[in-house]
């Protein structure tokens, strides 16, 4: 699962329907308080403080798109279990940049 945090307008279609499926599809994991470690070292893909607002940013350019969002998103699960550190990390917009500029040509022209 990643969160790219950048402004939605500069993702490309399939990294914009990308992300917002994972933020669906990872809440049973959530629930089952599995483990963030992974995503939040080395390097932090994850801001789970920003779960149901980035849903909704997602959303919203989805919207815009002309695409269908008839997916709100459920109650978010009680992320108390994790530590504050993992709860509280936050995504290096810059280095998401940077990463999507690299791998996709559509997001490298949405960016620039």
């Amino acid at each position: 699962m990643r969160m790219w945090m950048i402004d939605p307008k500069q993702l490309c279609n399939q990294h914009l329907l990308g992300e917002h499926s994972e933020l669906h599809k990872f809440l049973p994991s959530f629930h089952k308080q599995y483990s963030v470690t992974n995503r939040v070292s080395p390097v932090v893909q994850i801001e789970l403080g920003s779960y149901q607002e980035r849903h909704d940013e997602l959303a919203a350019e989805m919207v815009k798109r002309n695409m269908n969002h008839n997916s709100p998103l459920p109650p978010l699960p009680d992320f108390s279990y994790l530590p504050r550190e993992h709860y509280e990390a936050k995504v290096d917009k810059e280095n998401s940049i940077v990463d999507l500029k690299n791998r996709c040509e559509k997001c490298r022209e949405r960016i620039i």
